[in-house]
């Protein structure tokens, strides 16, 4: 069976990994350049060998699948333990230890947080820069075409047995609605749309000869602006030696309120360095590189009391996975396509 995948986070990758182990041929689509979806990691444009992994900074699980595929990564070396615990500031002062956060072990890659979608894509044909806008059911009685047909941005058209949608809940309702046949979807799609994102902000800064902090992570509390730096540097022994880099997000507010305003960049950028300055110090106003990315759905504020959700039948299979189906983590994401992957592999057995 030939399976078209829409999106290259962990949960279409996972699931996708999945079915081509059990025999399936598996055609992931992804819009963007790069793969893992937030697990994602920026290179510097002005020093060699300096990363950002400005979407999900770590992993860590509770669910033993989770821990499971967290075992493997560091089995291969590409995952290794970072931290257990996170420095805070209260708005005024800096503490080594969060009052209210429990011990748990976190894990980072050396390479930079992208080399797990690097590692599942393995498995898997991924197809980037490519841009699924709909996809249409081509009917009961056809003979010699596929199930469906995905229509591309491009206006190339691509056809497939079975679709997993593993994007988020937001660009799987534009996906849907922009689909010829919308019957089948009539029972989920008010559920989809009332999923809710917020957008955040991450800015990466490069500090050439400045000292190394000796904090992980720094978890901010009553700042307008400002949730939690990064120190890139103690990720890796790769970043360079004398250059400091630091990864800041923001509050969905302060976001929120500047996606709504239209604020240019370098006005988001300014706010957020001025705080970042205010937390750390007056030598953090003095960056030598900046990088500003908006994150408009980096994670759902509500999300689906399932791991999955199934449509179609045998002959027109279609499925939806994601960090909106029973949590809103990169874990609830891994479990979701490892479940739906099993799920088809068990199926559609060959």
């Amino acid at each position: 069976m030939l399976i078209g995948i829409i999106g290259a986070g962990i949960s279409g990758l996972t699931a996708g990994r999945i079915l081509a182990k059990a025999g399936h041929e598996v055609i992931v689509f992804e819009k963007s350049r790069g793969f893992g979806g937030r697990i994602c990691t920026r290179h510097s444009n002005k020093y060699e060998g300096v990363r950002f992994d400005h979407g999900a900074p770590y992993i860590s699980g509770d669910d033993p699948l989770f821990k499971a595929f967290i075992t493997e990564l560091t089995d291969k070396g590409i995952a290794k333990k970072w931290t257990d615990t996170f420095h805070f500031h209260d708005g005024e002062q800096l503490y080594d230890k969060h009052p209210n956060m429990d011990k748990k072990d976190r894990y980072v890659c050396e390479e930079g947080m992208n080399s797990i979608g690097k590692y599942l894509s393995r498995w898997v044909d991924v197809r980037l820069n490519t841009r699924v806008i709909g996809f249409t059911y081509q009917g009961d009685r056809r003979t010699t075409k596929r199930a469906w047909m995905l229509n591309l941005e491009s206006f190339d058209t691509f056809e497939v047995d079975a679709i997993v949608v593993a994007a988020p809940a937001v660009q799987t309702y534009g996906l849907i609605e922009n689909s010829i046949d919308e019957t089948m979807f009539k029972t989920i799609i008010k559920d989809i749309d009332s999923v809710l994102y917020s957008p955040k902000h991450a800015l990466m800064l490069t500090y050439e000869g400045a000292d190394i902090p000796d904090f992980s992570a720094l978890v901010v509390a009553n700042n307008p602006v400002v949730n939690w730096i990064c120190n890139e540097n103690s990720k890796r022994e790769n970043n360079s030696p004398n250059t400091l880099a630091l990864t800041v997000h923001t509050h969905a507010a302060f976001s929120k309120k500047h996606v709504f305003d239209g604020s240019v960049p370098e006005i988001v950028e300014l706010e957020i360095a001025q705080q970042v300055r205010k937390i750390l110090g007056d030598w953090a106003g003095r960056y030598d590189e900046s990088q500003l990315r908006l994150w408009r759905y980096p994670q759902p504020g509500n999300y689906f009391e399932k791991d999955f959700v199934e449509l179609g039948e045998d002959l027109k299979p279609i499925a939806l996975v994601g960090d909106y189906m029973r949590g809103k983590t990169l874990e609830h994401a891994y479990i979701s396509g490892y479940k739906l992957g099993h799920h088809w592999a068990k199926r559609f057995s060959k």
